[in-house]
Formats: C-alpha cells, sequence, structure tokens
C-alpha cells in the first residue's frame, strides 16, 4: 500500500499557498490607501506562501528533494516568517497614518532575518538538521538550532503585540483629532492583530507542549494561518481604505508645552467657546481639530491642549457632548414631536446612530427614546 503524498493538513498548508500567491500578485488591482500599502500586504502575502512552502517541505517526507532543496529551504522559510511580522505592523501604519511612506529607517526590522541567515550559514543548517532530526548532533548545534526554533517564534509575536499596540494608540490618536470614528473598521482592526497575537501566542505554547510533553498539535498552526490569510484578505478590500488617518509626524505628536501663564491658556478657552456657542461648529458631522482650529484662528496643537488642561477630556469627547445637549434641546421640545431619532441625531452633528445612542447613555444614564418620553411626560402638568 503506497502512503498518500498529501493529507489534510497538506492540503489547508496547499489552499493557503495558492490563496496567499494570488492574493499577492493582485494587489495593484485590488483597492488599498497607496502604494505603500499595497507594497507591503502584497510582501506579507509572499511571505506567507514561502512560509507555508517551507513548512510542506520541512514536515511532508513523502516530497522528493534534492540537495539544493535541502540547504535553501531553512533560508527562505526562516526569512519570511520573521520578515511577515513587522510587514503586518508597518501595514497596519500605512492604512492608519495620514503621512505614512516607506523609510529607510525601517530597514532595521530587516537585523532578526539577517541573523538568522548568519546562523544557519555558519551552523551549515540545512532541513534535516533544521528539524533536529540528525544523529548524533553536536550538543551546541542542537541548541543553536533550539534557540533559533524559539526566535523563529517570539521575534514575530514581539510584533504582533506592537501591531495591536499601534491601533491602540492609533484609537487614542483619532479621539484627539476627530469628532466622529469608523466604528466598524476600527474594531475590525483590533480583532485581527489580537487574532494574530493569539495565533503567536498558540505557536510559542505548542512549541513548549511539544518539547515538554510531545503532544503533536503543531498542524493546528496551518489552521489558524488559513483563517487568519482570510480575514486579512478581507478587512484590506472591505474596511482598511475607509479608516479615518491620524497625522503622525513627530512635530505633531509632540504634546505642547504648557503655557508660562493662564492667559493664553484663558485666550484659547474662550475662542473655543466662541467656536462651541456662537459657530457652533459642533454640528459639522466630520469637524476634526485641525478644522475647528482653523475656524476659531488658533493653533490645533494649543486647541488640544486647552481641551485637554480646562475640560480634562479629548477633542472627540468634548464636541460629543454638545451634540448630546443639541440633541436635548430637540427631544425634550414638543415642537420637534415629529421628527425621528434619527432626524434629530443629524442635526446635532452625529452621522452615526450607534454612536449617537452609546454616547447619549453614557451622559444621560438612559436611551433617547426614554429621554424623550419622560421629558414630555414632565411638559403635561405644565398644561393644566
Amino acid at each position: 500500500m503506497v502512503d498518500p503524498i498529501f493529507n489534510i493538513n497538506d492540503v489547508i498548508l496547499i489552499l493557503t499557498i495558492g490563496l496567499s500567491l494570488i492574493l499577492a500578485l493582485f494587489q495593484p488591482i485590488l483597492p488599498s490607501r497607496g502604494k505603500s500599502t499595497r507594497i507591503l500586504l502584497a510582501t506579507f502575502f509572499l511571505c506567507l506562501t514561502f512560509a507555508d512552502i517551507g513548512v510542506l517541505l520541512i514536515w511532508n517526507e513523502y516530497i522528493p528533494r534534492n540537495q539544493t532543496i535541502s540547504v535553501l529551504v531553512p533560508y527562505f522559510y526562516c526569512a519570511a516568517l520573521l520578515l511577515r511580522a513587522p510587514l503586518l505592523m508597518l501595514y497596519v501604519r500605512s492604512i492608519t497614518e495620514e503621512n505614512f511612506r516607506l523609510k529607510r529607517i525601517y530597514l532595521v526590522h530587516l537585523l532578526p532575518m539577517i541573523s538568522a541567515m548568519v546562523i544557519i550559514a555558519v551552523f551549515d543548517i540545512d532541513i534535516d538538521r533544521l528539524k533536529l532530526d540528525t544523529f548524533g548532533m553536536d550538543r551546541l548545534l542542537y541548541h543553536v538550532i533550539d534557540g533559533l526554533w524559539y526566535s523563529l517564534k517570539i521575534i514575530p509575536l514581539a510584533y504582533f503585540i506592537a501591531a495591536t499596540l499601534t491601533v491602540r494608540n492609533y484609537h487614542k490618536m483619532l479621539k484627539q483629532q476627530h469628532s466622529e470614528l469608523n466604528e466598524t473598521a476600527l474594531w475590525w482592526l483590533y480583532y485581527l492583530t489580537l487574532g494574530f497575537v493569539f495565533a503567536g501566542v498558540w505557536t510559542l505554547t505548542l512549541s513548549v507542549l511539544a518539547y515538554l510533553y510531545r503532544l503533536p498539535l503543531g498542524v493546528t498552526d496551518n489552521y489558524l494561518n488559513f483563517v487568519l490569510l482570510i480575514a486579512l484578505f478581507y478587512y484590506s478590500v472591505s474596511h482598511a481604505q475607509y479608516l479615518t488617518t491620524t497625522r503622525d509626524d513627530d512635530e505633531d505628536n509632540r504634546q505642547p508645552d504648557a503655557p508660562v501663564d493662564t492667559k493664553p491658556l484663558d485666550s484659547t478657552i474662550r475662542k473655543i467657546m466662541e467656536g462651541i456657542n456662537v459657530q457652533k461648529l459642533y454640528l459639522n458631522q466630520s469637524i476634526n481639530v485641525e478644522q475647528f482650529s482653523e475656524k476659531i484662528g488658533v493653533p490645533y496643537r494649543d486647541v488640544s491642549f486647552a481641551i485637554n488642561k480646562a475640560f480634562g477630556t479629548n477633542f472627540f469627547e468634548f464636541i460629543n457632548s454638545y451634540r448630546i445637549e443639541e440633541s436635548k434641546r430637540y427631544l425634550s421640545d414638543e415642537k420637534y414631536i415629529d421628527m425621528t431619532i434619527m432626524e434629530i441625531l443629524l442635526e446635532s452633528g452625529f452621522n452615526s446612530k450607534s454612536s449617537f445612542q452609546r454616547f447619549f447613555k453614557r451622559f444621560t444614564g438612559t436611551s433617547p427614546t426614554e429621554f424623550r418620553r419622560d421629558a414630555l411626560q414632565k411638559q403635561l402638568p405644565d398644561k393644566d
């Protein structure tokens, strides 16, 4: 009886290889933020392709391979694993930062890969040695290869965590700069990066379990990678281009120094309140801190500082608090009884029903419908 060349796990690997290669080749015609985003995502998919080809060639002993393949596989396999994680982190930055561009400084992320290439070359690590499958292996070589394997788990995990922290910082910056968020796209990005973190933790855990208890669970990595591949592709074409970008150059990210005395701060606050009470800038659904600052004639960094210092909040919360007050005026007045909740939230400066309801609940402790009912009922005795 002839043993099959491929089992179900290999089939999943082959599907992942084919799909990731197709996605890499078709990036130029798929929707994306820009050229840098396309390059990063295409290279990420190519790395996933080579990593899975490496898995197939390393662990499937029924696939014929010559000496050249045996020598080359550790190089491109390790390179692919150590490159895809920083590529994911840079991809996240490319879709969240307004002025993102590829810089030479990012070449520093090649150092782990270069180090791995040097180790493989110096210790002459081929497929058999990489599998720790060579009889009578030198103890030093064994520990070097074992350390290489753990670096292939730990370094990508660190980058996946960094990508998640990038999303967290992006969320915080959005609240400093914008009054409306695309929450669906934002939370999808959170879940996507956390998915890669979970996959990295799972991979590392499997290595420990395999070392301690010889549990054959490593193939589950293939299924996780396949799911994450599909999730990343879906996100890249359905949500990524709709994210609100943030300014992220060094000067703009630097927190402004506190004024020497209170007069500059008082002047800025006075102009901010004129923008709120007189110009009613919060009614602009797409207003951001730069547009707000331009309207009141104050540098946007001074506006951010004043809002943080004087009101103890960020631009996002500050603007939406006034939108809620505006909506309460509509909801509690009988003149507007024929207006729907949707019409009121739009008139108040919101453009998202879910965002409006969440903020309304937080500021008032009740829903818009309940608030309107209670407010109108309280006015009934005044008619008698």
